[in-house]
């Protein structure tokens, strides 16, 4: 706890004057874990202001009143860490559904009536997987911004999958390929992962995916 106070002050220091440079280990431990903190402030990804954090420690170590008592302090962060939630859900929304609304307005682009778009890059021939069936597909998967997720291609390792165990967009897509053909699917939210985080995808995201349908396993097939 010593050196956790050490550091806060150094941090309150450093904030109010001249930068300094440490001089002793535990300067260089002070400003060290100040790093931390920060980068792990950062990762909260929120609206902060800054001078008053600094203000509420420098309350605190001085032994000055602070603002809120403890039973108003923790409402405060509770009520303000669900409104940002909720500010952010709805800001992820709105990108979602005006990409959405841009895309579908672009050549080739095609909309089925549960509101998935897609592409046709390459048509396939022969019959189409049901739900029932077991598909191989290579893919490629983004996010609207073009941040890509996962990627068969890069693994040199196409996907098997049963079609009824997979997200909405795919169940609905992939039955209107044929072997062979490649398509590009631009996912609304409620047909992917809706309003919760999967790995690096966040909550209401858009989801982009290039499919190639390799191969069919038919249920009724001896492969299966």
């Amino acid at each position: 706890m010593k050196y956790f106070l050490s550091f806060l002050a150094t941090t309150l220091i450093i904030a109010h004057s001249q930068a300094q440079s440490p001089k002793t280990s535990n300067d260089s431990l002070s400003y060290a874990l100040g790093q931390d903190l920060a980068k792990y402030i950062k990762r909260m990804d929120l609206p902060l202001n800054n001078e008053l954090i600094i203000h509420a420690i420098s309350d605190v170590l001085g032994e000055k009143k602070v603002l809120y008592s403890d039973e108003q302090k923790d409402q405060i962060i509770r009520l303000g860490m669900q409104r940002i939630q909720i500010e952010k859900e709805e800001l992820a929304k709105k990108a979602s559904l005006k990409f959405l609304e841009e895309n579908k307005k672009k050549p080739g682009v095609k909309v089925t009536e549960e509101g998935l778009q897609y592409i046709v890059l390459k048509e396939g021939s022969g019959s189409k997987p049901s739900l029932q069936d077991s598909v191989v597909v290579h893919y490629k998967g983004t996010l609207s911004d073009g941040k890509e997720f996962d990627n068969s291609y890069e693994r040199s390792e196409p996907l098997t999958l049963t079609l009824n165990s997979v997200i909405e967009a795919w169940k609905i897509g992939l039955p209107m390929m044929k072997k062979g053909a490649k398509y590009k699917f631009f996912v609304p939210y409620n047909l992917g992962y809706g309003d919760r985080e999967s790995g690096p995808i966040p909550a209401f995201s858009t989801l982009i995916f290039e499919i190639e349908l390799l191969d069919i396993k038919f249920t009724n097939s001896d492969v299966i």
